[in-house]
């Protein structure tokens, strides 16, 4: 170790650039992690990238990180097909990244800058995938929070200034991540218990339908409108109708009817699929609906931006991480009650405390003192 930071010494830009490089080729790697851990697939079967069109493998000298993509002008050599941009821009992102880790953390010594290249490609990945399927694999994140434990062990000042000693950093790291993820979990109970929670008692039977409208489920009750995509978010959720019936079931007595988001529960607790129906419909004396407003994923980010950011550093992503998702929501015209993804503005608060955190917080103490 000691040559190679005498190399570092020697040829800082060299090392920068390698650093680059390598998070190219890393970011390559995540685009097949994207696809396929979503899809239930083996990321190391097959071995070889395939098209994501038409399933046939890319020969390696057009799979070059970076060039590939611009060279072929976002088209699949095979069948002609466009490439997503997504595959180019996480590319290009797990560069810089890598780049900007280098830059700012490479004195501080090759392998806990190596810990910190994998937390931060774990959570690049993740932030992808829940961008686009709602949903965190939680053994990636699991993985992101070892790498942290690992850098903070290496380097026990990244998440806590007076810490001197690994066994220090190690359990500073492991307080934060504890901390995230049961604060997280905290929040995620008490925003359901004020926010995710719908009763309405009416004064007389009102009618209610359920009826697919295009490609989503709508409940009509008490005239209002609850849409499938709105209410069932998260595992757990359900619609509960007092003393209701439904028409299509004539034998059914009445009762409590509950609504999951592929089934019918009678007041027998007899189960039947929604499939079996074009329709349901009928009366009731009330609605309760609950859901979740903070997905079940969130909790684990939180762990894996604990391990690394400690425990300050998970308060900072969730107030910025705020501020970060309300812009984007305004930004992207998204409606009320449209589900959006916490867990981009989480990581990417993260990284902005990752990068800046000393200095946003000595900012800080210098204006109120």
């Amino acid at each position: 170790m000691d040559a190679l930071d005498m190399i570092i010494d020697e040829f800082p830009h060299v090392t920068l650039l390698c650093f680059v490089l390598l998070g190219a080729c890393i970011g390559s790697f995540l685009n097949v992690v994207i696809y396929r851990l979503p899809r239930g697939m083996s990321v190391q079967r097959p071995a070889r990238s395939i098209c994501p069109r038409c399933g046939v493998p890319i020969p390696w000298y057009l799979n070059i990180p970076l060039v590939s993509w611009l060279q072929l002008r976002g088209r699949s050599a095979c069948c002609g097909q466009p490439i997503a941009a997504r595959y180019w821009l996480v590319e290009l992102c797990c560069a810089l990244l890598f780049g900007g880790l280098a830059y700012v953390f490479l004195y501080e010594g090759v392998l806990p800058l190596l810990m910190m290249c994998g937390w931060g490609a774990c959570m690049l990945a993740l932030l992808v995938m829940d961008w686009e399927e709602m949903v965190v694999h939680v053994p990636l994140a699991l993985v992101a929070a070892g790498f942290g434990l690992a850098a903070a062990g290496l380097d026990p000042l990244l998440v806590e200034p007076l810490a001197q000693q690994p066994w220090e950093g190690l359990l500073w790291g492991g307080v934060g991540a504890l901390c995230g993820y049961a604060f997280f979990r905290l929040v995620a109970l008490l925003g359901s218990l004020c926010l995710g929670r719908v009763k309405r008692v009416f004064s007389q039977p009102e009618p209610w339908c359920v009826r697919q409208v295009g490609e989503d489920i709508v409940l009509s009750v008490g005239g209002r409108e609850y849409k499938w995509s709105e209410v069932f978010v998260e595992s757990g959720a359900r619609v509960e109708l007092a003393e209701a019936g439904a028409e299509q079931l004539a034998e059914a007595a009445r009762g409590l009817v509950r609504l999951e988001e592929e089934a019918l529960v009678l007041p027998g607790g007899v189960r039947r699929s929604l499939e079996d129906f074009e329709r349901l419909s009928g009366t009731c004396s009330g609605v309760r609906i609950c859901r979740s407003v903070m997905g079940s994923g969130d909790p684990w980010l939180a762990l894996a931006i604990g391990s690394l950011c400690g425990w300050q550093g998970v308060l900072f992503s969730l107030v910025a991480g705020s501020f970060i998702g309300l812009f984007a929501a305004l930004l992207m015209q998204v409606r009320r009650g449209q589900p959006m993804p916490f867990g981009p503005a989480l990581v990417a608060a993260a990284l902005v405390w990752r990068f800046w955190g000393v200095q946003l917080v000595q900012a800080y103490l210098s204006l109120v003192s």
